[in-house]
């Protein structure tokens, strides 16, 4: 199946006819982040409300105290909803992102899943909106000063970007690529050299987060799918993570492509626009 490969800097990779367009799906995310807010909230009032007679037993005071805890949360909860659903609506970040950023990964995207599988809603189109929204709010991150060191900065690529019938290994050393020009490989490489960064192809979650554990990065810019971006994302928090949906024109784990220009605005944020010399 044919497809163009760019192997000169700065040409654009276009991919296929087959290639999977990408859509984040904000209208479906912001329905699903209203539904579990409430749903979160309204679950809080009733572990308050059954047992309040039971509780005013034990002491009149305490159906307060809890009733003030689960109120406290409810609001924590619907503001930082708010907060999100005002950056999904608006297209750009809101402050606190990093607070937000937290209640999204661990709190509402779980159960966003949860309620889109019995809403027969495709996780794909809640993965898509989540990794826009994620990078955005990472940016936001970014924009209040926040730079990162580049031998602190991680590239992680997944091991189908390179073509499928290539001889040459290069999980265990990138640097093995021969430069052939039949996938990114050898224009990532130069990258990496060029903002000295770090930058692996890997063969699944588990080498990610072994990866992570060895050089204990500040900052990832990850390639994948959405699916695995997902839950990288969520295996790697607080780490800010720039994730970038890979290109899948012969489909899913097989000689993916990514768009180099994304590596490089990634890396450009992380470190200011600062290229540094091998």
């Amino acid at each position: 199946m044919a497809r163009k490969r760019s192997s000169i800097k700065g040409e654009e990779w276009t991919g296929s006819e087959e290639s999977v367009p990408y859509t984040p799906y904000r209208g479906t995310f912001l329905l699903l982040l209203g539904v579990c807010a409430l749903g979160v909230v309204a679950a809080g009032f009733l572990l308050w409300y059954v047992p309040t007679k039971g509780l005013g037993n034990i002491h009149p005071a305490l159906p307060y105290v809890i009733g003030a805890i689960v109120l406290g949360v409810g609001v924590f909860i619907l503001s930082g909803a708010l907060v999100i659903a005002l950056a999904i609506v608006r297209g750009k970040d809101i402050t606190p992102s990093s607070r937000c950023r937290g209640l999204l990964v661990k709190v509402f995207l779980p159960i966003m899943v949860l309620v889109g599988g019995l809403l027969k809603i495709p996780r794909i189109k809640i993965e898509k909106a989540f990794v826009d929204l994620n990078n955005r709010m990472v940016r936001a991150m970014i924009r209040k000063g926040r730079r990162f060191s580049p031998e602190k900065i991680l590239i992680l690529m997944p091991h189908c970007i390179q073509w499928d019938d290539c001889k040459i290994k290069v999980t265990k050393d990138v640097k093995n690529c021969v430069g052939c020009g039949r996938c990114e490989i050898a224009e990532l490489v130069s990258l990496s050299e060029e903002y000295s960064v770090k930058l692996f192809v890997l063969t699944g979650g588990t080498v990610a987060r072994r990866r992570l554990y060895e050089f204990r990065p500040d900052a990832v810019v990850a390639v994948a799918c959405e699916r695995d971006l997902t839950s990288g994302v969520q295996d790697a928090y607080p780490l800010p993570v720039l994730a970038v949906v890979n290109k899948r024109p012969r489909g899913y784990c097989m000689d993916t492509g990514v768009e180099v220009q994304e590596i490089r605005r990634a890396l450009e944020d992380l470190l200011g626009g600062r290229a540094i010399a091998a």
